[in-house]
């Protein structure tokens, strides 16, 4: 090997070696509420929402809704897949629940308040169509989010296993 192509071999690894860092401090910066912007929802909408998702998925021994980044998946989803009809139909769904909030003057920054309404819609089956929108968008984020595919739900992508070259007769 010659110089020139080893001091190459060694920058291009250098180079891969820093990016990686860069791009993975980069993606766990985003993990916090704060830090993200929402890309369809405005920041009161999304801390409503962010509120919400707990609520369904909370943490315990298994990773929560939060830890597999389900409010930002249904931000995304519904940015990127959503007709107009369909985003507006959400959109005004959201907007009615947060002004049922102000109407009651709960905070929207307060998560016990937001916690102690979500129970009483719950149960006297208020904004059942909003909250049952949001659950099943969060059911399926946190289902398809790889970690809980493979180690919490036990997903095997090939079914069963191949023995071959067995004796007929066994």
């Amino acid at each position: 090997m010659k110089r020139r192509d080893l001091l190459k071999t060694g920058v291009y690894g250098l180079a891969g070696v820093t990016l990686s860092s860069t791009l993975l401090s980069t993606l766990q910066s985003c993990s916090s509420i704060e830090k993200y912007n929402p890309v369809y929802f405005s920041k009161t909408e999304f801390f409503l929402l962010y509120n919400i998702v707990d609520f369904f998925i909370p943490k315990t021994e298994t990773p929560g809704a939060l830890d597999m980044k389900v409010p930002q998946f249904i931000d995304i989803i519904i940015s990127e897949t959503y007709n107009i009809e369909s985003k507006n139909n959400f959109s005004n769904k959201l907007k009615l629940l947060i002004e049922d909030f102000k109407t009651k003057n709960i905070d929207l920054l307060d998560n016990n308040s937001i916690k102690s309404k979500f129970v009483s819609d719950f149960n006297k089956k208020t904004h059942h169509k909003t909250y049952d929108q949001i659950r099943d968008l969060t059911v399926w984020g946190f289902k398809t989010s790889k970690e809980i595919a493979l180690n919490v739900l036990n997903y095997n992508p090939i079914p069963g296993y191949q023995i071959g070259c067995t004796d007929i007769n066994k």
